[in-house]
């Protein structure tokens, strides 16, 4: 039995900073042996004493340092959502819906310069949603990749990313009119900021997604975009962002691509007959301690796209606004945000826009409104309601409620 003991101990000693065990919890684990008379103090102190010189050798010799630092550097998070959702659209039965969310994140230092990083996340195929939904009889259900990448900081002031990442802080936008929150996109992107004194902030995000891979054929879907940002912090307390995208696409028209809503003008082999290089100017102006500290925070936000291929149908916006705290995480923090948009038919590809707003097509208008709030340290309530119809033809108006339950550690 001591010999098991000794050697566990040996190998918590080989793998983690010997300095710090010895302070903290390897004295502990030995005393407590020591207090059940598994070993004598003398046996105890010898065993603390051999490890030390075993672990100081292995230090000498380069073996244990990259491991120990690389177990350092390694950062852990997630969060579980269980969500009961609600819908009724005009001209169908309404749906009574439990569904959960489990995303994993880990990331770690490979050299002063480059982080590696990779998530989990519940789901299926499909890139706008991580849900999974309370049915078939007890199946079990997917962990799939949701994202793999490695971020370089070639600079102070330029970040490189490849792989598939999130689009934060590769792409800003104040909302979710053109991208869905889960979409994290493939392909390679640089992220440079630059700041003029004190009150001004520069950036400016570029980057190449991958839509499709047509084998051998040279004209593969692909995207780019350019995104150049302002960030000033107009007088104390008062905060503008500005930002104008524009999104250029390849080999994209004439084809079709996997997870449409099948919204946009297609011909009738079903494949897109406009191209989608679009503009999309985004605003947001925020306010900290508007009334006199009543309201810690709150901002006007919108974006609007323009796709100049169509000559009609070819335009999108969003207006809305949002006041609480800016952030929740711990109890009794809140925030509340109502946002109004319309999005026509060929505005925007329909593979990107928020799925839980009909269904993430475009041709579509209405309103969503937010309430999030503190329950406990790291658990948030809240609650979601969408209001969306078609903007030509049968409006056949869809409403939508979802109470969450949010766990993030």
């Amino acid at each position: 039995m001591r010999k098991i003991l000794v050697m566990v101990m040996a190998i918590l000693l080989t793998l983690f900073k010997a300095p710090n065990l010895f302070a903290g919890e390897v004295d502990t684990l030995v005393d407590k042996l020591v207090e059940k008379g598994i070993f004598t103090p003398t046996e105890a102190q010898n065993i603390l004493d051999e490890t030390r010189k075993e672990v100081a050798k292995d230090v000498a010799q380069g073996k244990y340092c990259q491991f120990s630092q690389w177990i350092e550097d390694l950062k852990i998070k997630g969060d579980f959502r269980l969500r009961y959702q609600w819908n009724k659209k005009k001209g169908s039965e309404e749906k009574h819906r439990g569904r959960y969310r489990l995303r994993l994140g880990v990331q770690t230092k490979v050299n002063d310069n480059t982080k590696v990083g990779f998530g989990l996340a519940t789901g299926g195929t499909d890139p706008r949603s991580t849900n999974q939904t309370m049915a078939g009889t007890f199946e079990t259900p997917d962990i799939r990749l949701d994202y793999a990448f490695v971020k370089y900081s070639a600079a102070d002031w330029l970040t490189l990313y490849g792989g598939k990442f999130k689009r934060k802080p590769i792409l800003w936008q104040p909302s979710d009119l053109l991208w869905d929150g889960d979409i994290n996109p493939e392909g390679a992107a640089l992220h440079i900021k630059k700041s003029i004194g004190s009150r001004l902030r520069l950036f400016f995000n570029a980057g190449v997604f991958v839509l499709d891979e047509a084998g051998s054929d040279t004209s593969d879907p692909f995207m780019f975009f350019v995104q150049p940002q302002v960030n000033w912090e107009v007088s104390e307390g008062i905060t503008l962002k500005s930002t104008l995208a524009y999104y250029g696409f390849n080999g994209v028209k004439g084809t079709s691509l996997k997870h449409s809503s099948e919204t946009n003008s297609l011909d009738s082999d079903n494949h897109l007959i406009y191209n989608y290089n679009s503009i999309n100017p985004c605003l947001e102006l925020a306010f900290k301690n508007p009334a006199g500290g009543i309201v810690p925070y709150s901002s006007v936000f919108g974006e609007y796209v323009y796709n100049p291929d169509p000559s009609a149908k070819n335009q999108g916006y969003l207006i809305g606004f949002k006041f609480g705290n800016k952030k929740v995480s711990k109890p009794g923090q809140w925030q509340a945000k109502y946002m109004y948009r319309c999005l026509e038919r060929d505005a925007w590809l329909d593979t990107f826009p928020d799925s839980d707003f009909y269904g993430g097509r475009t041709g579509v208008k209405g309103y969503e409104a937010v309430f999030n709030y503190g329950f406990k340290k790291n658990v948030i309530l809240g609650m979601d309601y969408y209001y969306s119809e078609n903007i030509d033809g049968a409006k056949r108006p869809e409403n939508i409620l979802q109470v969450d339950l949010n766990f993030k550690f």
